[in-house]
């Protein structure tokens, strides 16, 4: 882990994934899949890094 903005990837590319989703299909409630899974994937990022503590 970095500790910067690449550490949420793939969280970023399931947001991207899940908004794609919304504005292609019908009905647009299916892209909220992809979207709670970046939701969920940044927490546990998140959670990954306060576990692992301060940089030096």
């Amino acid at each position: 882990m970095t500790g910067d903005w690449r550490d949420f990837r793939p969280a970023i590319w399931l947001a991207m994934i899940g908004i794609a989703v919304m504005l292609l299909l019908n009905p647009f409630y299916l892209g909220a899949i992809p979207v709670g899974a970046a939701i969920g994937a940044a927490l546990r990022i998140r959670q990954r890094q306060r576990r692992a503590g301060p940089r030096s």
